[in-house]
C-alpha cells in the first residue's frame, strides 16, 4: 500500500492525534470499506483488509506539525516467516 499524506490547518499536538485522525476519517477511503482495526496503540495500529491481509500502520509527521504521514507495512503471519 502507498504511504498516505495530508495537511491540516491546525497543528497536531503529537502523532497520536495523527493516528486517531487517520483511523477516524481516512481509513475506509484509503483501505477499503470493511477494513477492521485489530490493534490500536498510540502511533501504531494493525488493520485487516477485506482481502484477509493484515497491515501495520505507522503515524508520523512529515516535516512539521501540520503535515502528516501514514506508512503501511504488510504483516506476514508467523507460519509463513520460516
Amino acid at each position: 500500500m502507498e504511504n498516505y499524506y495530508w495537511q491540516t490547518s491546525e497543528p497536531h499536538a503529537d502523532n497520536n492525534v495523527t493516528m486517531n485522525e487517520f483511523l477516524d476519517d481516512y481509513l475506509e477511503y484509503n483501505c477499503g470499506e470493511g477494513t477492521e482495526i485489530i490493534l490500536e496503540d498510540g502511533t501504531y495500529a494493525e488493520i485487516k483488509k477485506p482481502d484477509g491481509k493484515n497491515w501495520g500502520v505507522h503515524a508520523s509527521g512529515n516535516g512539521d506539525f501540520c503535515n502528516h504521514m501514514i506508512r503501511f507495512e504488510l504483516l506476514i503471519p508467523a507460519t509463513q516467516k520460516e
